[in-house]
């Protein structure tokens, strides 16, 4: 993943190496530079770094981490949160939803609806 870009920075949490390839290059199409973090260490990133623009996260693995992930977006530059399901983990979609995440995506929309979400004026 690569730093330095105008726009900021998306913040990837996860470590599946295939859809965190597929996430960053989608991030730096749309203009922005793309780092990646393990879910315990989203809070510490995104409160002392704001040039985080967005937070995508793998629901596969950051599940158990919806909370900290949510109150890290009320820190630093308050990125978008965005998380990433399986089109078939329903209750995990739910999860992400109630927690407080503004977009839960499946993984095949990611190339189609991802750069929308990164562009689209925050409300």
């Amino acid at each position: 993943m690569t730093d330095g870009s105008a726009k900021g920075t998306v913040l990837f949490v996860g470590r599946d190496i295939f859809l965190g390839t597929m996430v960053s290059q989608v991030i730096q199409k749309a203009g922005y530079s793309s780092r990646s973090v393990t879910p315990a260490k989203v809070y510490e990133t995104v409160s002392g770094d704001l040039s985080i623009r967005a937070v995508v996260a793998d629901l596969k693995e950051a599940k158990e981490y919806l909370s900290e992930i949510v109150e890290a977006g009320s820190t630093g530059s308050h990125p978008r949160l965005i998380a990433i399901a399986f089109h078939t983990d329903i209750e995990s979609k739910r999860q992400a939803q109630k927690a407080g995440f503004e977009h839960v995506i499946h993984r095949s929309q990611i190339q189609s609806l991802l750069p929308q979400i990164l562009t689209e004026k925050k409300p």
